[in-house]
């Protein structure tokens, strides 16, 4: 069984818990945004920017999911799993989480 390095298990855990974190955080703060810009008597500049803030946001987690790699192989594990980091990888087959 192909092992990595405990450095890339801890960078790796590091990304999955982060990934978590940052999908949670964005959805509360989608929901206030848009709990804003529906309750609140905004001038249509500041919809429009609060709009693009939250495109901006999505772009931004999109780029983070898909930025981790296999450190084994270089495989993209963004598309392995719907969240955080997969328990192994797809192409080689190592153990990515102990």
């Amino acid at each position: 069984m192909i092992m990595i390095s405990p450095n890339d298990l801890q960078k790796l855990r590091r990304h999955h818990n982060a990934t978590i974190g940052l999908f949670v955080a964005f959805w509360i703060f989608a929901l206030g945004l848009v709990g804003a810009i529906e309750l609140l008597d905004l001038s249509e500049g500041t919809q429009d920017n609060l709009f693009g803030t939250l495109f901006g946001a999505v772009l931004i987690l999109c780029l983070l999911r898909f930025a981790k790699r296999c450190p084994n192989c270089r495989s993209n594990l963004g598309w392995q799993v719907r969240l955080g980091i997969p328990k192994n990888c797809q192409k080689c087959g190592v153990d990515l989480r102990e």
